[in-house]
C-alpha cells in the first residue's frame, strides 16, 4: 500500500512516525474521512472548508495543499491510482497534526499530515437496530464540529453497541438531547418537516448533513435545527443517518419500528448521490 506523507507518495514500509508526534503525545491535530469514486470525489470543497475551519481553531497553520482543490485532487487521484483503486470506490483517511516541539505549548504552528487510502467496505443499505446510548454522551464546544478532538467518545460508543449487538446507536448530549448517530449525523421526518439535531447538541458538522440544509433553502424542503429529545425521534415517521457514504435508514430504535421508504428520503438520495 502507498501512502502520502507530507502530500508525498511513500510506500506504507517505509513509513515511521517518532514518539515526538503530537497527535500520539497530545492529540492535537484532526482527521477527517473523504470517499472517492472512480476517482472522482463528492463534497471535496465542503471537506476542505472544515478542515481549514479547525486548522485555524486548533492554530495550526493549514498546507497549501488544503487550500485549494485543483491542487488536492490530483495528489489524491495520483495516490488511488498508485494503490489501484482508479476504478474503484475507497475511503480516504486524512490526519493533520502540529509539527513535534514542545509539550503543551508548542514551538511550531506548522502542520504534517498523512493520508491512507483503502478499499470502501460494503455495508447494508438499511439500519436494523438503533437504540440510544447510554454509556456515553456527547458535550458542545468549539472544537465538536470536526473529527478528532473527542474520538475516543465514539470509540466508547463503539464498543457499547458491539456489547449492545446493534447496528448503530444514537448519542445524547450531557443535557439529554439528541446529538447524532455513531459515525453520521441523524435526521427524521414527521409531518413532511425534516428535523436534525443543530450543532450546539455536540453533533459532527457533518459534510452530507451541509448539503442537506443547502437543498432546504434550493428544493423548498422545509428542515428544523434545533435541540431535540428522545420522545420527538420516536414520534417520527422516518428516521436516517447521513455521511459521506449515504443516508441509510433505521428500521428499528428501541422496539419501535419506523419505515424505511419515504418520499423525502428517496429525493435526497436522488439530488446527493446521483450523478
Amino acid at each position: 500500500m502507498y501512502l502520502l506523507h507530507n502530500f508525498q507518495v511513500v510506500p506504507e514500509q517505509n513509513f515511521t512516525l517518532s514518539y515526538t508526534n503530537r497527535a500520539f503525545q497530545y492529540n492535537d491535530g484532526l482527521f477527517d474521512t473523504i470517499i472517492i469514486s472512480n476517482g472522482q470525489i463528492r463534497f471535496l470543497p465542503d471537506h476542505l472548508e472544515r478542515m481549514q475551519r479547525a486548522l485555524q481553531i486548533l492554530q495550526i497553520q493549514v498546507p497549501t495543499e488544503l487550500q485549494n482543490t485543483d491542487v488536492l485532487l490530483p495528489l489524491l487521484q495520483n495516490l488511488a491510482e498508485q494503490n489501484r483503486l482508479s476504478h474503484q470506490t475507497g475511503r480516504l483517511k486524512v490526519h493533520i497534526w502540529r509539527s513535534p516541539g514542545g509539550l503543551f505549548t508548542p514551538d511550531h504552528h506548522t502542520a504534517e499530515s498523512l493520508i491512507t487510502l483503502q478499499p470502501q467496505a460494503t455495508f447494508n443499505k438499511n439500519i436494523p437496530r438503533a437504540d440510544f446510548a447510554t454509556s456515553v454522551q456527547n458535550t458542545y464546544s468549539p472544537l465538536s464540529f470536526f473529527k478528532g478532538p473527542f474520538a475516543v467518545n465514539y470509540v466508547l460508543a463503539s464498543l457499547e453497541k458491539k456489547h449492545r449487538q446493534l447496528d448503530e446507536l444514537i448519542l445524547l448530549n450531557d443535557q439529554g438531547a439528541v446529538s447524532e448517530a455513531l459515525i453520521a449525523n441523524i435526521f427524521w421526518v414527521k409531518d413532511s418537516i425534516l428535523y436534525t439535531p443543530a450543532l450546539q447538541s455536540g453533533c459532527i458538522a457533518g459534510i452530507v448533513r451541509k448539503n442537506v440544509l443547502r437543498l432546504g433553502a434550493t428544493e423548498n424542503l422545509k428542515i428544523e435545527e434545533g435541540l431535540f429529545t428522545k420522545t420527538d425521534v420516536l414520534s417520527a415517521e422516518t428516521v436516517f443517518t447521513s455521511n459521506v457514504t449515504g443516508l441509510r435508514p433505521i428500521q428499528f430504535v428501541g422496539q419501535k419500528e419506523f419505515s424505511i421508504h419515504h418520499p423525502i428520503l428517496d429525493q435526497l438520495n436522488t439530488l446527493l448521490f446521483t450523478d
